[in-house]
């Protein structure tokens, strides 16, 4: 069974589009609303945050307290090689290093 594997790199990307693309239809509705205004008399600006958005706002807070590093793997793997127990063979970790690499320049 394969695993699939979502880095934190990744995460960020996509919120950042995610929000960029937010932003973008905000900044063209304010547009599109300026222009229909225009020549009549001012109104008064208001936002509306939709459900979307909250939930981006809090798929972001809860990216950011995310910690950089689980310090219970990385217990677990210093105890594995003091105690000698942790082999892994090299093609394993560079077929890794390299699909990584892909995956994130690829998002």
């Amino acid at each position: 069974m394969k695993t699939l594997k979502i880095s934190n790199e990744q995460v960020r990307k996509v919120l950042q589009g995610y929000a960029q693309q937010v932003e973008n239809r905000k900044a063209d509705k304010a547009k599109s609303s300026a222009s229909k205004v225009e020549g009549a008399t001012a109104k008064v600006d208001s936002v509306t945050i939709t459900t979307r958005s909250q939930e981006v706002v809090k798929a972001k807070e809860a990216y950011e307290k995310l910690p950089d590093t689980r310090s219970d793997l990385v217990d677990e793997l210093k105890s594995k090689i003091e105690a000698g127990k942790y082999n892994v063979a090299s093609k394993d970790v560079a077929e890794k290093i390299i699909h990584r690499a892909v995956v994130d320049k690829t998002v």
